[in-house]
């Protein structure tokens, strides 16, 4: 009787034992796969006036919140003409409150929402997106159809991330406006 109960013991023990180690093994390949397809940039958190020395001449700017972290975000758009069009959008980290469950928070870009005035003459798309040290630079091709004064909002659409000891979570995606006024035509 004590033989089977020791098997019994055994057979439990080998199951729960093989149990843990396969939530172990997934846990350790989520979080692989968090850090390698997930891409994220850690940026330094800087103050409004450093961060607009980093940048010759703007348009607009704004801040956005999300998750205790703050960002600045600052646009260029060059004046528009017959050949190619850029819009130039500077993201800079200037708030973030750390924990001990919380490493970093930090941004991916996920692409544009562009809308304008007159809907059917405005192509914008991203067309690169650089990496500095302390910001991240969203370069945007666009084309206007027509003549004529447009409103547009280039809305750049972004998720928010949250570092643990566990891999990256996302928090929530963001649409950030990005509105200007621009002339195209003689």
């Amino acid at each position: 009787m004590k033989t089977n109960e020791r098997l019994k013991k055994r057979r439990i023990n080998r199951k729960l034992v093989a149990l843990i180690l396969s939530v172990f093994l997934v846990l350790v390949l989520v979080e692989t796969y968090a850090h390698f397809y997930v891409h994220i940039r850690d940026l330094p958190v800087l103050n409004r006036e450093e961060a607009l020395k980093l940048v010759s001449c703007y348009n607009g700017s704004s801040t956005f919140s999300s998750s205790g972290a703050s960002w600045f975000v600052v646009w260029r758009i060059q004046r528009p003409n017959y050949s190619l069009n850029f819009a130039y959008i500077y993201l800079f980290k200037i708030k973030q409150n750390k924990t001990l469950f919380i490493q970093n928070i930090d941004v991916k870009i996920l692409g544009l929402k562009a809308t304008s005035n007159n809907t059917g003459n405005l192509y914008a798309k991203i067309d690169d997106i650089f990496y500095k040290s302390n910001y991240t630079i969203v370069r945007i091709r666009y084309d206007l159809g027509e003549i004529g004064t447009y409103q547009i909002d280039f809305g750049l659409l972004v998720k928010i991330y949250e570092e643990t000891i566990f891999g990256f979570l996302p928090k929530e995606e963001i649409r950030i406006p990005i509105k200007v006024t621009v002339y195209y035509g003689p």
